[in-house]
């Protein structure tokens, strides 16, 4: 039972981390992406440490589990570039509330400034979002409505605006 839950593991985290990577699927909690990458890399260690026979004893298995937490935190600050917040909501899918085209802004950790963006945002679950860039200026009327809802996650003090 523990050798299935594992593999289970490593395999679910592993989908999510490769489809956050490499598809539109975006996982806006960064705390989520953090457990999602420990629970992977330590599921993996604990694999490749039941092929090799080690990881008997408790003490051992608790040790690997903060080295393993330590490098995962070392790995994210290091590369890790923020998450991307709302700023304004700027249309709504009339048929599905979940659908937003959003100007989202993110900053740079180890650079001054922000980046910038315009996505059409499909809310799939708390923690997970579906977001692929849009032309503005090609959106059908018939399909969104306009809405201009300042929403501030950055905690800007003024109101700004889409450039």
């Amino acid at each position: 039972m523990k050798k299935a839950l594992i593999y289970t593991i490593f395999l679910s985290t592993t989908a999510l981390i490769l489809l956050n990577r490499y598809t539109a699927l975006y996982i806006n909690n960064s705390i989520v992406h953090f457990i999602i990458l420990y629970a992977c890399a330590l599921s993996l260690f604990f694999i490749i440490g039941r092929f090799m026979g080690k990881l008997k004893s408790l003490k051992s298995r608790i040790v690997t589990s903060l080295f393993v937490a330590l490098s995962c935190f070392i790995k994210a600050f290091l590369t890790w570039g923020g998450d991307w917040k709302t700023q304004n909501i700027l249309y709504q899918n009339i048929n599905n509330p979940h659908k937003t085209i959003e100007f989202q802004m993110r900053g740079d950790r180890f650079s001054f400034g922000y980046k910038k963006r315009i996505v059409k945002r499909t809310k799939l679950f708390p923690a997970f979002d579906w977001t692929t860039d849009i032309d503005t200026a090609a959106i059908n009327a018939k399909e969104w409505k306009k809405n201009q809802i300042y929403v501030n996650e950055m905690k800007f003090h003024s109101q700004n605006t889409v450039d």
